[in-house]
């Protein structure tokens, strides 16, 4: 059973909103019409005359890739203008196209934090952190018997719920805190109290009831609350916390379980990249080092696409490696000298495994239930080794 496009962009960006974005990236729906019907999804890198080509053999409906296909604003539609020869090729075809670039980058599908874990890195954190939610700590009070039904309304409205995503996701929900004890209260002329009478102190059996929150949800958590309190003036407090919530950042860094050698670990590199690429995809990756092969590695700095900006974070951070790609000649030379050696994926196969984390999140989705996603099998480098 087809879907729109516009609900496919809903459930991607659930994941990776667009707001996550830089400003000058281009994110998004670029091609096509958030009303039109999809049956089939093609997941690709990039946008190529080929991939465009397996979505029309394909009968694909949408494409979503990890590249936007416009990064500037164009002038004309001509089919000699290079720029615009795809996306009017797309249009003729019926195709949408979708981009989930920067900010998938920053989400937990990008393939910084998969090939952290195929690797195996412990204690996994951001290298460059971007946001951080802000919490808030909801004390509220409430008569005995009301006081589940209370607590199952700010369930429903996401209190309680810990962390949801990043690298310190939680793996609990409903986390309250309760303690009884006694609430006082004089109701005055205007009260129309539930318990008690107008004019006379009264004393109430009531649960103090706490929870975290985000910050950004509290408008609509004090609605909650104030609709199943049975009060008609509930007291709540909300307490502002230093504790850090859901982060969003580029790349990680993290640990190795056991040292090992710079030579040895480039071939470990090698193999988790290949475990976490499409099968379809035939070609091998290549990575290369720079540094001493027998430098002993502890700590793990990874950014996927292309990182040199990152090589200061990764040294104040303590890394003993950055892994990346498309490292300028003039980076690595600063970054030996600094003690960093640095291993380049190149940059198309530091960001493959994200196709593959994308495209399994879209298959278990159930909303996609009727919707067929396809990883591209026309996806390739485009750097080719010559033999002399």
């Amino acid at each position: 059973m087809p879907v729109s496009v516009g609900l496919i962009a809903q459930i991607i960006e659930r994941v990776a909103p667009k707001a996550w974005a830089e400003e000058w990236d281009n994110v998004g729906l670029l091609v096509g019409d958030f009303a039109a019907p999809v049956e089939r999804i093609l997941v690709a890198l990039d946008a190529t005359p080929e991939v465009l080509q397996e979505a029309r053999e394909k009968d694909v409906q949408l494409i979503v890739a990890h590249h936007p296909i416009l990064f500037r604003a164009l002038k004309n539609l001509r089919s000699d203008n290079q720029s615009a020869r795809l996306p009017i090729q797309m249009i003729q075809s019926g195709i949408a196209y979708y981009a989930a670039h920067t900010n998938l980058d920053q989400s937990p599908l990008s393939s910084s934090w998969s090939l952290g874990k195929a690797l195996e890195l412990e204690k996994m954190e951001h290298l460059k952190l971007t946001h951080a939610e802000k919490l808030v700590k909801l004390v509220t009070f409430v008569p005995k018997d009301h006081a589940e039904a209370v607590r199952q309304a700010l369930v429903n409205v996401g209190v309680g719920e810990g962390i949801t995503d990043g690298p310190h996701a939680s793996e609990y929900a409903e986390c309250f805190f309760t303690v009884v004890g006694t609430g006082m209260f004089r109701p005055l002329n205007n009260a129309h109290p539930t318990i008690g009478e107008v004019g006379e102190l009264t004393r109430v059996e009531e649960i103090r009831l706490e929870s975290i929150l985000p910050e950004n949800r509290i408008d609509r958590v004090v609605k909650a609350l104030q609709k199943a309190h049975p009060y008609e003036e509930p007291a709540y407090d909300l307490i502002p916390l230093y504790n850090r919530g859901a982060s969003r950042g580029y790349g990680v860094i993290g640990y190795l379980k056991v040292p090992e050698s710079l030579g040895s670990f480039a071939r470990k590199l090698s193999a988790g990249l290949r475990k976490l690429a499409p099968a379809s995809l035939a070609e091998e990756p290549k990575v290369r080092a720079s540094g001493n092969t027998e430098q002993i590695l502890r700590k793990i700095a990874i950014v996927n696409g292309s990182g040199g900006s990152f090589i200061s974070q990764a040294l104040f951070k303590g890394a003993d490696l950055l892994i990346t790609g498309d490292v300028d000649h003039h980076e690595v030379l600063d970054a030996l000298e600094a003690g960093l050696p640095i291993m380049d994926m190149g940059h198309f196969w530091g960001e493959i495994p994200m196709v593959k984390t994308l495209a399994e999140h879209l298959k278990a989705e159930k909303a996609l239930a009727g919707v067929e996603v396809i990883i591209s099998q026309k996806m390739k480098s485009p750097w080719r080794e010559l033999n002399s």
